[in-house]
């Protein structure tokens, strides 16, 4: 009798599982081919061929991803990196858009969750190292030396009751080491295993609400309203992250947002 009951509960989850993949909505209606790709004389859709860049294709529904930042170079050649067999780039072997999103793809992974159209179902840390982990040309990716320079980075969970932005998982997931990136993060310090200020090891809160944290008594300094801080600093509905003081993409020294010569990026925040 128990095994047809637990037969019952499972094929009722099946079932529902079905209906629920059976309601979501494709975004992209790929009736629309023309407005994207063009044809041959005889009306036949060349699938390499745009009537734009790929990358001014995206923008006119994704503007916002491409002005907000945290947004993968596009539109250069690779150097430095070996590119994944299945990550096509243009016929000018530039990266785009298309290098790691196929939109022609299935927006639900076999798991039932948001593929966003990544050429793999895998994300963060194991997607990126695709192209980013290894050597090429005598030089080192950002991956490759992320298990033998942050040996003393440690992140603490400080307040359970709060939680921790995408962004910052996927780094405490790297850069820590203990915490998978699909696990639930709360809000904690982040160490950055070196001396800043004296004996000082770089730690830093994540997760915390910027303005709840300006009103608190005791804080090491006083902090500036949020709404005057400079907008090259990012948070995250409210909170400090790891994207708040870094940007993956960034050309400035540590992957800053902005460049901390004179102290210039604490001071934005933080009133000496």
């Amino acid at each position: 009798m128990r095994r047809k009951s637990t037969a019952a509960v499972l094929l009722f989850i099946v079932f529902l599982c079905i209906v629920i993949y059976s309601m979501q909505t494709e975004p992209h209606k790929f009736q629309e081919c023309l407005s994207c790709h063009l044809t041959d004389s005889a009306g036949k859709i060349l699938e390499r061929q745009m009537t734009a860049p790929i990358t001014t294709l995206c923008a006119r529904c994704h503007e916002k991803i491409l002005t907000e930042g945290y947004l993968h170079p596009v539109d250069i050649r690779p150097r430095n990196i070996r590119v994944a067999a299945d990550m096509p780039l243009s016929p000018h072997g530039e990266i785009t858009c298309s290098t790691c999103h196929d939109i022609h793809a299935s927006y639900l992974t076999p798991y039932n969750t948001p593929s966003h159209y990544l050429r793999r179902y895998e994300s963060g840390r194991d997607f990126c190292g695709a192209c980013h982990a290894g050597v090429v040309n005598g030089k080192r990716g950002h991956t490759t030396s992320l298990g033998e320079s942050h040996f003393l980075s440690k992140y603490t969970v400080t307040d359970p009751s709060l939680g921790i932005d995408p962004m910052s998982k996927n780094c405490v997931s790297c850069h820590d080491g203990s915490f998978a990136a699909s696990a639930t993060i709360h809000a904690g310090r982040w160490s950055h295993g070196r001396d800043f200020i004296r004996h000082d090891q770089g730690s830093h809160p994540i997760g915390v609400l910027y303005e709840d944290a300006r009103g608190r008594q005791g804080a090491k300094t006083d902090l500036k309203p949020i709404t005057i801080v400079d907008r090259r600093i990012r948070f995250f509905e409210g909170k400090v992250g790891c994207g708040s003081c870094h940007d993956p993409y960034s050309t400035i020294e540590k992957r800053l947002v902005m460049s901390d010569q004179g102290s210039k990026l604490c001071l934005s925040c933080h009133i000496m």
